[in-house]
């Protein structure tokens, strides 16, 4: 359900990418590109460096998205004020129809899957309601994987040569933050209470949940 929730609002974006143009589509994909890239890999990293931001329920979520819209909202400032704000380029009325709606689609597609990652990760996807309408890492598969897509794209390009984490190994590592495992400890005596686990830490070899045994 989720899948096709995504293709709906693609078809949305693509609508709003012929009334915008061609030129400000494709700035807005690309900002949105980045801020997606940036959320997924630097979240785990604010939670590891600042782990209060993630002790809430729905702390890793919220990271994950402030951690994304605020890079959008930065660079599409910078765009305005140096690019679409100050240049007008027209295309022939095909090529803004054709590939307007195509970089649109694209882009819809992104936002959707973003945002359908983020309430799965969410205490709310444990809801039965929810989690069977299609907010479940099984059902995600198709989205994560445009997700990750575009991720390792961006990253073969910046990442360094020795950075080894891929894409799906660092949204494996926000399926793991944002279900840690508490377990009661049990002796002769009795439970000695909760203990909270230690934190996945980043330079861990991570299994990743998202593969098929």
């Amino acid at each position: 359900m989720v899948f096709w929730l995504s293709i709906l609002a693609s078809g949305l974006f693509v609508w709003l990418a012929i009334r915008m143009g061609f030129f400000e589509i494709w700035t807005m994909l690309f900002n949105i590109v980045i801020s997606v890239y940036a959320a997924i890999f630097l979240t785990p990293v604010l939670l590891d460096i600042l782990p209060a931001a993630g002790d809430t329920s729905y702390g890793v979520a919220l990271t994950l998205a402030v951690t994304a819209i605020g890079p959008f909202c930065i660079l599409w400032g910078i765009s305005y004020v140096f690019l679409t704000g100050q240049f007008k380029i027209s295309f022939p009325k095909a090529f803004e129809i054709l590939l307007s709606g195509l970089l649109g689609f694209l882009a819809g597609f992104l936002v959707s899957s973003f945002v359908s990652l983020t309430i799965t990760i969410a205490p709310v996807s444990q809801n039965r309601l929810v989690s069977a309408a299609g907010f479940n890492s099984a059902s995600q598969q198709p989205n994560i994987s445009y997700i990750c897509w575009w991720c390792d794209l961006v990253n073969s390009i910046v990442s360094l040569p020795d950075n080894k984490i891929t894409s799906h190994q660092a949204v494996s590592q926000l399926f793991k933050i944002s279900q840690p495992e508490t377990e009661n400890k049990t002796d002769s005596t009795g439970p000695t209470g909760p203990v909270e686990p230690d934190r996945p830490k980043m330079d861990e070899i991570m299994e990743d949940p998202l593969s098929p045994p």
